[in-house]
């Protein structure tokens, strides 16, 4: 038995020595068998562990250290691998209570107050996250990456000069840091600051958020000097949402002089063929036309220099209509009695905010109390998911099932007198429209474009927002939404 605990010594310690000169697979190897020869032992199980999650086997790492940290409670390291574990296997809300741990055993470790911090802002527990890397900055003010992710929280918290005051902090020592770029972007565009903010929102490119989406041009990035009769191919990116609200700048485009081609998602290309902002309309994936630059749509504002919020926002008209389609069968609800209102509660399950900005079917009940509305359901879902269930009385109209792409949703909203609904790709359609919409707005986490509004600039003139009072309390937001309905006016105005 000792012959067999010196050879796992043994091997760990070759193990350790790869690991250290960056040889992670052959240190893998030697860990699994020094493992297999002692299985008790500590450091070869928590080394193995941590190995395995930098191998990107995250829940693989959960499994071979959550018997560890249960066994070593009391061993802050051990706390910290199995918390930062949990985290990258999508379990940040688990990770909390073993970092917590871990801080409370080793309270002058900046590593390990950084790791409850990141625990907590992946949880969407910001304001405690932000109290974790003040720790983190604290005992270690050139932490590299606490500080970017404080800008990230604060920008988080409405508190845009302070993560505007954090992300200059980063770039003064890492000045290419994508990450700190951006958010100063958020920062700054939230507050109006087009001008500052355009250009760091291009770091964008950069980050993780088009991850997936980056590709590879022969055309030269258009510049925003405009030659008559070049053709400019624009390319969406990001969110259905981003499309919808940044196609605006088309026709500023063509009013350069150039032949203006957009690209983007095929369930969009109907409704901006009919809207007419760009000379053609193509797909991704279809053959793209001869052109002589390209350029991001949510790049536009940069490259036409918009540093206003004239130029950014316009008055708020509407820009976007549906296809006439004569032949079209009838509406559901066409000949039903007024209000007729349609209702979103979820965006993109995706989305990095998507926990705060959704409030979910349970919340709209203060809604079914409202006498006399006609309900549309515009909330598409997944084939295999159930229909919501309204109260019985509730006249409502499960649409959802029928809307083949962006022009079959333009075509329902506009024959709606109102659409209620969260932070989605439906809202900008709305307003894009001229649709009324009431838009619910996350007390945490509100997107840095309905922060730049003021009381004399807005997006869109046909959407009034209601936020939350309080961090998670949809109920209260939707009772005053309900309260607003019951009190409108006749006709129904936005």
């Amino acid at each position: 038995m000792a012959h067999a605990s010196t050879e796992a010594a043994a091997l760990y310690t070759q193990a350790l020595d790869h690991a250290k000169a960056g040889q992670r697979e052959r240190a893998m190897q030697l860990l699994a068998r020094a493992h297999a020869i002692d299985a008790k032992h500590v450091g070869i199980r928590n080394a193995l562990g941590v190995l395995t999650l930098e191998a990107g086997n995250a829940s693989g790492a959960v499994a071979l250290l959550k018997p560890l940290a249960r066994e070593l409670a009391n061993a802050a390291p051990i706390q910290l691998n199995f918390g930062n574990a949990l985290v990258a296997a999508g379990r940040a809300a688990d990770a909390i209570a073993p970092l917590k741990r871990a801080t409370s055993l080793d309270g002058t470790n900046a590593v390990v107050w950084y790791g409850y911090a990141r625990a907590l802002q992946t949880a969407g527990r910001v304001d405690e996250a932000d109290a974790a890397y003040a720790r983190v900055l604290a005992i270690n003010p050139a932490h590299p990456d606490a500080r970017a992710n404080r800008a990230a929280a604060l920008n988080f918290l409405d508190r845009y000069a302070e993560a505007d005051a954090e992300a200059q902090h980063v770039l003064r020592s890492s000045p290419t840091d994508a990450g700190a770029h951006f958010n100063r972007a958020v920062a700054l565009l939230a507050q109006g600051q087009w001008a500052e903010g355009w250009p760091e929102y291009e770091w964008r490119q950069h980050t993780a958020l088009l991850d997936g989406q980056r590709r590879v041009w022969s055309a030269p990035t258009w510049d925003g000097n405009a030659t008559p009769g070049q053709t400019v191919l624009v390319h969406a990116e990001q969110g259905f949402g981003d499309t919808l609200q940044f196609v605006r700048y088309l026709p500023v485009l063509r009013a350069r002089g150039v032949r203006v081609v957009l690209q983007c998602p095929s369930t969009l290309v109907r409704l901006l063929r009919a809207s007419a902002l760009a000379d053609d309309v193509i797909a991704f994936g279809e053959p793209l036309p001869t052109h002589d630059a390209q350029v991001a749509l949510t790049s536009l504002p940069h490259a036409l220099r918009l540093h206003d919020h004239a130029g950014v926002m316009g008055r708020g008209e509407p820009y976007l209509r549906a296809p006439s389609d004569e032949q079209a069968t009838p509406l559901a609800w066409h000949e039903a009695p007024s209000p007729r209102v349609g209702l979103v509660w979820a965006g993109s399950s995706t989305h990095v905010n998507d926990m705060h900005r959704s409030c979910g079917f349970a919340a709209c009940a203060p809604l079914w109390q409202v006498p006399g509305v006609t309900w549309v359901n515009l909330q598409t879902r997944d084939t295999t998911a159930p229909a919501p269930k309204v109260p019985r009385g509730t006249v409502w109209h499960d649409h959802a099932p029928l809307l083949g792409d962006f022009a079959d949703t333009a075509r329902a909203l506009q024959s709606l007198d109102l659409v209620i609904t969260v932070d989605s790709a439906v809202a900008h359609l709305a307003g894009a429209l001229g649709v009324p919409c009431w838009l619910l707005l996350p007390r945490r986490g509100l997107d840095w474009r309905w922060a730049a509004e003021t009381s004399d600039a807005c997006w869109y003139r046909s959407v009034r927002t209601f936020r939350q009072e309080v961090p998670g309390d949809w109920r209260t937001t939707i009772s005053a939404v309900a309260q607003a309905l019951a009190k409108r006016p006749s006709p129904l105005a936005g």
